[in-house]
């Protein structure tokens, strides 16, 4: 006896539909691994340090302290676009753009401001907005799956990963302008505080002498960080604790602070928060939120 297997039309149109996208999809993962991997070369070549973040990487050239971009803050910055064949497609810098022959009549050169996270810019650049700091200059390379994709634009060809060199001038958001007026109103500089370069609000206490430690040093001593409200966010107990200052434990500021003090040093930090938890916070500490840390330095232990 013989079966005769018939086919639903509508499962042929199915199974037809799924083994297509699944073939898109492999053809586009091959095609973001290959331009990664030219990418990668790229970097390599030119001996950078790289960070990579949701398929963006992130080269720091010039690192600074200031607040992270966050989604929705208003971004003003310089910006020149390129393949990685070093042709400059886009740029809002003069010089840049005469450099490389492309019309300076009719562009605006001007630092482009934009709210960053709202889709006015391809995705590869509004996304790596979302890396960089205010001051901060860097780049952030791309594949063509967050560019221009299979679109041909002026010189950029198919399929084409994109640099954009850029630097931020200003950050400013809601949560910026919170903290920022929550500061204010502590009165720091007539409490006896001083600002370092960082941003970083300082003041002693007890003051040390002999040596000062460096981020690449282990030391021994004592923090104890809290909210304004007094909620303990860490104390390290009583006694002296072992303290590695390149540790991602250890909040930026109170390694920066650290570099600030001598053996027997006891000195109060005000953080803000771009040298703490930053814009997302964590645990009990908000957004945004402006943090108290005392810190003790003992000793630093030396290298043999």
């Amino acid at each position: 006896m013989r079966f005769r297997l018939t086919l639903n039309p509508c499962l042929y149109s199915l199974i037809f539909t799924i083994g297509f996208a699944s073939c898109e999809k492999s053809i586009e993962e091959e095609r973001t691994y290959s331009e990664n991997t030219s990418i990668e070369n790229y970097i390599k070549g030119k001996s950078w340090t790289y960070s990579k973040t949701d398929g963006i990487y992130h080269i720091t050239k010039k690192a600074t302290f200031g607040y992270q971009v966050n989604n929705g803050d208003t971004v003003t910055f310089w910006y020149k676009g390129y393949t990685l064949d070093g042709k400059v497609f886009d740029t809002n810098i003069k010089a840049e753009a005469k450099k490389a022959k492309l019309d300076t009549i009719l562009h605006s050169f001007e630092p482009l401001v934009v709210i960053a996270g709202k889709g006015r810019l391809i995705d590869g650049l509004d996304n790596g907005l979302l890396l960089l700091r205010e001051k901060e200059m860097a780049t952030v390379i791309f594949p063509s799956s967050l560019g221009f994709k299979g679109d041909i634009i002026g010189p950029i060809v198919q399929w084409s990963p994109l640099a954009y060199d850029i630097e931020i001038v200003k950050v400013n958001g809601m949560g910026i302008q919170k903290e920022k007026v929550f500061m204010d109103g502590l009165n720091l500089f007539g409490n006896g505080f001083t600002q370092d370069s960082t941003g970083l609000f300082y003041k002693f206490i007890t003051l040390g002498s002999n040596l000062t430690p460096t981020l690449n040093d282990t030391i021994y001593g004592w923090y104890k960080g809290t909210l304004p409200d007094g909620t303990v966010i860490r104390d390290l107990g009583n006694g002296s604790q072992q303290i590695i200052l390149s540790s991602s434990d250890v909040p930026e500021g109170v390694r920066y602070g650290f570099m600030l003090t001598k053996i027997g040093s006891l000195a109060d930090l005000v953080m803000p928060s771009f040298l703490g938890f930053g814009n997302k916070g964590l645990g009990v500490v908000g957004s945004y939120q402006t943090t108290f840390y005392q810190i003790r330095l003992d000793s630093i232990k030396l290298n043999n």
